[in-house]
């Protein structure tokens, strides 16, 4: 599928994994932001492009308030690019949760992505941890979706390829073992994953986490033990991980059977649509009015044109937002690369000649003579001489015995 942003532009990096590279990007024509996921065609293992192909081919077939979106694909500049929905709140790993509310909002919003992952597109993630979980940082609630398929698989697939995937500290037992991963390792993962919420980021096996992966990977497939529960945790809580972390994977609670647990069901969890484009971010601030709405409206759909005062007005609004403390200066820093289309050359030329546009008049060559530079003034020139021939034409065609010779 291509992408609808058919030339957009790279910006700064968000993160990098094991298999690509995020990065910022937004669409040159709509000002619509999203994440671009990209592997080097040349420079990358074959096994991180095979990633990527996998992680395109399954986001395609989902669709999920719980799961960011896919919104297309494309190859240039020598790489293999996803573009994905963005998530300004950044991941529930780097997030400081205070409160057990919003481990419990988090965990409800993994546990209904897991459920339609099982239960109705038949996928089993293989790779749920804290990173990747993304916070939408809204203001009406938390919300949180699932990323990162490079190392899903299809329930009931043949074995191979991505059968073993995953980060070894938040592995269920029996993958670390090497046996196919089914939905009930993803069950073992979200309890290792409240885990690492519920302590601020700390890994679920902290004593194993100076091993090596192959170390790790052993003690937790052929051991007998399952990671400490959290003190942190309420009684509720503690209980919640607790059927996750079951050795025997027949013996844990499915996705469905977990959103019904006293940790979960009490909560009413909002999602809403991650900002498009740069205004969107102050649509949830108190005080809108029906003007700064309709800007909204105007950069998050598609127009060939974006005006300069709705880009200064964009900036003005970033300016006044923070992200996790920081002020967000990606949106007029420097940095930013274009990665696909021909408008470059068109929107430096269209820099340099900006002052022409206020030179032309509607249908009238004596408001054409400006000078406010050479360009404009010798501009106005050629048009007015082009407006004033085209009138003597049309005279001509009018006179009977003019025409005559316009004939021959």
């Amino acid at each position: 599928m291509e992408s609808a942003a058919t030339s957009w532009v790279r910006g700064r990096p968000l993160g990098v994994g094991a298999h690509a590279a995020v990065h910022l990007a937004v669409d040159s024509s709509s000002g619509h932001v999203f994440a671009v996921k990209s592997v080097g065609l040349t420079s990358s293992p074959l096994a991180s492009l095979r990633a990527l192909e996998n992680e395109v081919q399954i986001l395609k077939s989902l669709g999920s308030p719980y799961v960011v979106s896919y919104l297309g694909d494309d190859t240039a500049g020598g790489r293999r690019n996803l573009h994905l929905e963005f998530m300004p709140g950044g991941t529930a790993a780097d997030a400081a949760l205070s409160d057990e509310r919003r481990v419990r909002a988090y965990a409800q919003c993994v546990a209904l992505a897991l459920r339609y992952l099982h239960d109705v597109a038949g996928v089993v993630h293989c790779d749920v941890k804290g990173r990747n979980v993304l916070l939408s940082g809204g203001g009406r609630g938390p919300a949180a979706k699932l990323a990162d398929f490079g190392v899903a698989v299809r329930v009931g697939a043949a074995a191979g390829g991505c059968s073993r995937g995953g980060t070894p500290l938040w592995m269920a037992p029996e993958v670390a073992r090497g046996e196919r991963p089914t939905p009930a390792a993803d069950v073992w993962s979200l309890g290792c994953t409240v885990i690492e919420m519920a302590t601020g980021g700390a890994p679920p096996w902290p004593n194993l986490a100076g091993e090596d992966a192959t170390g790790a990977m052993l003690r937790i497939g052929y051991g007998e033990g399952t990671p400490e529960l959290p003190a942190k945790l309420s009684e509720i809580g503690r209980d919640f991980v607790a059927r996750c972390l079951r050795r025997d994977p027949r013996e844990r609670w499915t996705a469905e059977q977990l959103l019904s647990h006293p940790f979960l069901a009490k909560l009413s969890t909002e999602t809403e649509p991650s900002p498009r484009g740069v205004l969107e971010w102050a649509k949830n601030d108190e005080g809108d009015d029906d003007t700064t709405g309709e800007e909204f409206e105007c950069i998050s759909h598609d127009h060939e044109e974006v005006s300069d005062a709705i880009i200064a007005g964009a900036r003005e609004i970033m300016r006044d937002l923070a992200w996790e403390g920081r002020e967000l200066d990606w949106w007029w820093s420097e940095g930013w690369q274009v990665a696909r289309g021909t408008e470059a050359e068109e929107e430096e030329e269209n820099k340099e000649q900006s002052c022409s546009v206020s030179c032309f008049c509607n249908g009238c060559c004596c408001h054409c003579f400006q000078s406010c530079c050479w360009w404009c003034f010798g501009s106005g020139l050629i048009f007015g001489l082009y407006h004033l021939w085209s009138h003597l034409f049309m005279k001509i065609n009018r006179i009977p015995h003019l025409s005559k010779f316009k004939q021959t």
